[in-house]
């Protein structure tokens, strides 16, 4: 509980500062900071509900909460766009975002039927990528990789504990490796020759064999063409990501920006509301996407360390209660919500340092987003819950 505590006060004192732009004399507040506050407050009701809420009781409200956001998800890509994107259902002054509350929705549906008993892989591995591809292609028309991918982050690791080998994993994620070596003749033929020989380490027959070694060889065949059929702004996002003085005022503006506030900040920071890239208004979203690189400006190492710290903690604490829940329907919900915790926090952390492409993930607990603070303190309201009922197993 600290350090959930801790961490929601560190999120809204860099949302705060997110707010603040002081230029020479002149100050200018956004009210980012009071929303937060108020979402935080729902937040804590929402996770006290779920606290308390018999587990016979979530059951069945399983399926309706899934109907009902699988609706707002094609409801929102009927509606006017806001700035751009369907992204959001517009409720007067407030935003809700369809997509964050369809994590929790995903893992419940999940939970549900990896843990059915004796249910073996095969219909673990169909019935999963059932589960996850309609929600991600819902969530990809509005446009929303970011979200999409966070489906399939919360699928793999769910897979695994759900008694899909290492193996299975790994050949389902072949297609992708095949992508990325589609543009290099050499890379193709050596990760070809390094699938040959785990198949034949593995033993597996011919014909299945076969099928995983010609598709793998068709996807890095037809890649190329897949490119250049890309938009040409998905293309210079790529590119500004490998290198992002490729469109330094464009698809790199971004990644640059950020990079120049972290690295500005030094051992210990500008001081608090002292950023220059901040109050200068070069970080775009830098109450949301770019959060951090404005607690790198303002904090400097040592912000972004203890800022590391509490989530290491916080993901550690997970762990911990992870390894005594002995229900396996609990023990699946709880690697659902540690998977989409730990892949948004590397994201959004790795967009900002430039080391992984800008998606549009929020930091957990700690950007500006009603929808996504309550679904984090909802998730957590789950793994407090199952931890404090474990005495009664």
């Amino acid at each position: 509980m600290l350090i959930l505590v801790l961490l929601i006060i560190f999120g809204e004192l860099a949302l705060y500062s997110a707010s603040v732009q002081k230029i020479g004399g002149e100050i200018i507040v956004s009210d980012f900071y009071v929303k937060q506050l108020v979402w935080i407050v729902l937040g804590i009701a929402v996770f006290l509900t779920i606290l308390y809420i018999p587990d016979v009781i979530l059951d069945l409200l399983i399926v309706p909460y899934n109907i009902l956001i699988f609706l707002m998800l094609i409801i929102v890509l009927l509606l006017p766009p806001i700035k751009g994107v369907h992204r959001w259902i517009s409720l007067g002054s407030v935003n809700i975002q369809p997509s964050e509350f369809a994590k929790i929705g995903v893992i419940f549906l999940l939970a549900r039927v990896f843990s059915t008993k004796y249910i073996p892989t095969s219909k673990i591995v169909i019935f999963g990528f059932l589960i996850v591809t309609i929600p991600s292609l819902l969530v990809l028309s509005q446009p929303d990789l970011g979200s999409a991918l966070v489906f399939f982050a919360i699928l793999f690791p769910m897979m695994y504990f759900a008694g899909v080998s290492l193996f299975t994993l790994f050949v389902i994620i072949t297609p992708l490796i095949s992508i990325l070596v589609g543009f290099n003749v050499i890379y193709w033929i050596i990760f070809d020759v390094f699938l040959l020989i785990i198949l034949i380490f593995r033993k597996v027959s011919l014909f299945p064999a076969g099928v995983i070694l010609v598709g793998n060889a068709f996807i890095s065949l037809v890649t190329p063409y897949m490119w250049w059929s890309m938009h040409d702004y998905q293309r210079n996002r790529i590119l500004a990501f490998i290198n992002p003085k490729f469109d330094a005022l464009g698809s790199g503006y971004q990644i640059i920006q950020s990079k120049i506030a972290i690295g500005s900040g030094g051992i210990f920071g500008k001081g608090f509301l002292q950023g220059t890239q901040k109050n200068l208004n070069f970080l775009p979203e830098q109450q949301t996407d770019f959060i951090f690189s404005v607690i790198g400006e303002e904090l400097g190492f040592i912000g972004c360390f203890l800022l590391l710290l509490l989530f290491g903690a916080l993901i550690w604490r997970i762990v911990m209660i992870l390894r005594k829940i002995r229900i396996e329907k609990q023990r699946l919900i709880i690697t659902g919500i540690l998977s989409y915790f730990i892949f948004q926090i590397i994201v959004n952390i790795g967009m900002n340092i430039g080391i992984i492409p800008v998606v549009g993930i929020p930091l957990p607990f700690i950007s500006y987003g009603g929808s996504s603070l309550l679904v984090n303190l909802a998730s957590m309201g789950l793994i407090f819950k199952y931890a404090r009922e474990r005495s009664f197993v």
